[in-house]
């Protein structure tokens, strides 16, 4: 059996015409009928009924239909991942990621990288944690940095970076004046949140539950989709927030936003996440075994 027996034979069963499949093959449409049939007396089973209204799988032939897909899926991914294993590291990693490591972070991380292996191309996509995840899920990144670890044993993931979230508010906020502070006092103020599904919002939510209070208890003003959107609202005294240390050092040093550090500090943790079975693939078996170089540096 080859591959190319599969293939045709998927588009078989796509089309339910020989008539088709041959045009599409660009050959006769007795030869098609020869590789089915071959195809038939290598596994010892009929895979097609044939009609006068069309062709229809056998049980078998939609097995061997669903089986098939999976088997050239598989080899694409070889033919892929075979031309990283060279005497230089090259091919082409896709990393996806929150906004914070992919603001902060990464660019830093891929200057590393990428002054050890020149030949490799590297992509950043930047989104929230949970689309980064699902895109990471259906292989349209190779690999994933986030603020929440995946639960599912599909993943293989470990700690690349630690951050905390700090509250900050505009620079003549009453909160900046206290010699202490309370996060109950926090529900007295307009606050700025992160649009669900984004990692920032989740940590803040489980440092509440730990503390007896929740989101749904602060007085939710305006929703924002990235970090930068929500340091300027609260520099514009739209209202108070959280958001990433990282984030707001420079914020407070340019005179934007003031950081509360009279309120305890909400740890997190960012986490690199690749497919169980894709982490054995060269760029990116590389780039992880360099993770604690490139976080130290």
């Amino acid at each position: 059996m080859n591959l190319r027996k599969l293939e045709n034979f998927i588009l078989i069963v796509e089309k339910r015409n020989f008539s088709e499949v041959a045009a599409h093959l660009h050959c006769s449409q007795p030869a098609v009928s020869r590789q089915i049939k071959s195809l038939e007396e290598d596994l010892n089973i009929s895979l097609i009924d044939r009609y006068s209204s069309g062709i229809i799988p056998t049980p078998a032939g939609e097995f061997l239909y669903r089986q098939a897909k999976e088997i050239l899926k598989q080899w694409k991914r070889i033919e892929v991942d075979i031309q990283n294993y060279h005497d230089t590291l090259s091919g082409r990693l896709v990393i996806g990621t929150s906004t914070i490591p992919g603001t902060y972070l990464m660019p830093r991380w891929i200057r590393i990288f990428r002054s050890q292996f020149p030949n490799v191309a590297v992509s950043l996509e930047v989104s929230d944690s949970e689309k980064v995840l699902e895109k990471l899920e259906r292989e349209k990144i190779d690999m994933a940095i986030v603020g929440v670890e995946p639960s599912s044993p599909a993943f293989y993931s470990t700690a690349v970076a630690s951050d905390k979230l700090v509250v900050i508010a505009p620079v003549d906020h009453p909160l900046c004046h206290s010699p202490t502070e309370s996060w109950e006092r926090l529900k007295e103020f307009d606050f700025v949140l992160r649009e669900e599904g984004s990692g920032t919002r989740k940590a803040m939510e489980e440092y509440l539950q730990q503390h007896g209070a929740s989101l749904a208890s602060l007085r939710s003003v305006l929703q924002v989709g990235n970090t930068e959107a929500l340091i300027a609202a609260v520099e514009e005294g739209v209202g108070i927030s959280c958001v990433s240390h990282l984030a707001a050092i420079p914020a407070e040093k340019s005179g934007r936003i003031k950081i509360i550090d009279t309120l305890d500090s909400v740890q997190r943790t960012f986490y690199l996440s690749v497919l169980e079975q894709r982490k054995e693939k060269a760029v990116i078996k590389e780039f992880i075994s360099k993770r604690d170089h490139l976080s130290s540096d």
